[in-house]
């Protein structure tokens, strides 16, 4: 009975422990979005450049698509923007890290990464389709990928395209941690092809092949306990869709 009647005492004394854990971090979340508006700052992680959606203009500011989006995010807050650029493949690291509380750089929903991210509602298309340099003669259609070199960008939807999808299975695969550099080879020739999202081709230096290889939707990304930074997000979203405001944002850039 000693056993027992310890034993239970030990139970409830942990029980009283988890829910108060439980309660400090439903607390830590629910302070999340008080957080950023007493810091005075978001802090966005993005992969620049990639195309329209986030690139330096001629004066070397942040610019684009993501770029705008997270401003208006930020004024509708209340509070500064700062972003932080690095590779793609550290993006999901920076948030898991609390590096960045968002990431906004042309980020591809999938359920896996759902799993350990949470993301907002969508608020872009993102088809994926094959993109060459407009001066290409070699291909002109899927079918004609067989040897080329096919450049993909490490961390995204392309590179995990690439190496599943029996379009690439006789195709070298040529993996790039800057976008740039990724893009600037594609002109030049030195890789024959890219897996690009359709909005990161506004250069007519470039041409796409075919239908896209896959429609799929971008949304903003954060840490799987901002939860009430999500809500508000996905608020402010709704209320850009409503008003054009996004349309608008996407219009500046792509048409």
């Amino acid at each position: 009975m000693i056993d027992v009647a310890l034993g239970l005492r030990l139970w409830i004394v942990a029980s009283i422990l988890f829910m108060g854990l439980s309660a400090q971090l439903s607390h830590a979340a629910a302070l999340n979005v008080d957080e950023i508006q007493d810091k005075g700052v978001l802090v966005v992680g993005v992969d620049i450049p990639y195309g329209v959606m986030e690139f330096y203009d001629k004066d070397g500011r942040e610019a684009g698509i993501d770029i705008d989006i997270s401003r208006e995010i930020a004024r509708q807050l209340g509070v500064k923007v700062q972003f932080v650029a690095m590779p793609f493949n550290q993006l999901f690291s920076a948030i898991h890290e609390r590096r960045v509380d968002l990431v906004a750089s042309a980020v591809t929903i999938t359920p896996e990464r759902q799993e350990t991210l949470l993301f907002s509602e969508p608020y872009l298309d993102a088809g994926v389709s094959l993109a060459v340099a407009a001066s290409n003669t070699d291909i002109s259609r899927l079918e004609d990928l067989p040897g080329k070199r096919v450049a993909v960008l490490e961390g995204t939807i392309g590179e995990e395209m690439a190496a599943k999808s029996p379009l690439f299975a006789n195709a070298e695969i040529i993996h790039y941690q800057a976008n740039e550099i990724r893009m600037a080879e594609l002109i030049e020739g030195k890789v024959d092809a890219a897996i690009v999202h359709f909005l990161t081709t506004d250069d007519s230096r470039i041409r796409l092949v075919g239908e896209p290889l896959s429609m799929s939707f971008y949304g903003l990304v954060t840490h799987l306990s901002n939860r009430t930074l999500i809500v508000q997000i996905n608020r402010i979203l709704r209320d850009m869709k409503r008003n054009n405001t996004l349309r608008d944002i996407k219009l500046k850039y792509v048409e």
